[in-house]
């Protein structure tokens, strides 16, 4: 999985120098609201079939002995069959993820969603065994500026509630990571020492031969005119911020005790 506290954070680069390597393939956004739904959908049936377990049970078995003459519109197969069938169905697009990649020769696969909720990010592990995060992050103000330039945020109340996101979702990664297999990645870092952050990607998974000139790039609007928000191809400069939007940003970093080092 790879995310960062909110938008404009550099997942889409991330995303894009991952794909370089020869072995990795890092699906888009769709992919990552499919499984939103699906990890949502899961997670309540899960805790409704197993707090009604022994209720289940019952009905099932007096069923098989042969009574029927009781309330049986619920009645359910053996539930914790049921239940890695449900997961299974579940999670069958992710399975196709990893056939489709690995059948195209990609052996390392992900998807790539920003500002993933810290409660979906524990489905997410729960539910999946082995999974692995790269989380980047930017500086704030420089996210709020180019969310503005972006048309995403069209009020200072916007703005108060993206920074209370990027601030609240940076320190619930900022726990997450010292137990579970989660690299932080500073966006300022890998523009400025590219060769670092692409060593550091690589001791957390083996990625092979990255195109760092990938980084020399800068995307930020669609590549066809009739499908762009922008109608136009031309980089998008950031926004200003107003008085008011700098305090927003202010009180959001002084909310995050401490940021990571990138490979901690």
């Amino acid at each position: 999985m790879l995310s960062s506290p909110t938008i404009r954070c550099g997942t889409t680069l991330l995303q894009r120098l991952l794909c370089s390597s020869e072995n990795t393939l890092i699906y888009g956004e769709e992919i990552g609201k499919d499984l939103e739904l699906q990890l949502q959908i899961f997670a309540s049936r899960k805790m409704v079939y197993l707090h009604s377990r022994q209720r289940f049970a019952i009905s099932l078995d007096r069923v098989m002995q042969g009574d029927t003459n009781d309330w049986i519109p619920d009645l359910m197969p053996d539930i914790d069959g049921y239940l890695v069938a449900l997961r299974e169905g579940s999670f069958a697009g992710l399975s196709y993820c990893q056939q489709h990649a690995e059948k195209n020769g990609r052996t390392l696969w992900g998807f790539k969603y920003p500002g993933w909720q810290p409660h979906l990010i524990r489905m997410l592990f729960d539910a999946i065994p082995g999974t692995r995060a790269i989380y980047i992050f930017r500086d704030l103000a420089d996210c709020v500026r180019s969310a503005k330039a972006w048309g995403e945020l069209h009020s200072e109340a916007d703005t108060q509630q993206f920074c209370t996101q990027w601030a609240g979702h940076l320190r619930f990664m900022l726990q997450w990571q010292d137990s579970n297999p989660v690299l932080m990645l500073k966006y300022e870092e890998l523009i400025k020492e590219p060769g670092r952050a692409i060593e550091q990607l690589r001791n957390f998974l083996p990625f092979e031969d990255m195109k760092s000139e990938v980084l020399q790039y800068k995307i930020n609007n669609m590549t066809e005119g009739a499908d762009s928000r922008h109608d136009h191809h031309n980089y998008i400069e950031p926004a200003a911020l107003t008085e008011r939007e700098s305090d927003f940003i202010e009180a959001a970093m002084k909310a995050v005790d401490s940021l990571p080092k990138t490979g901690s």
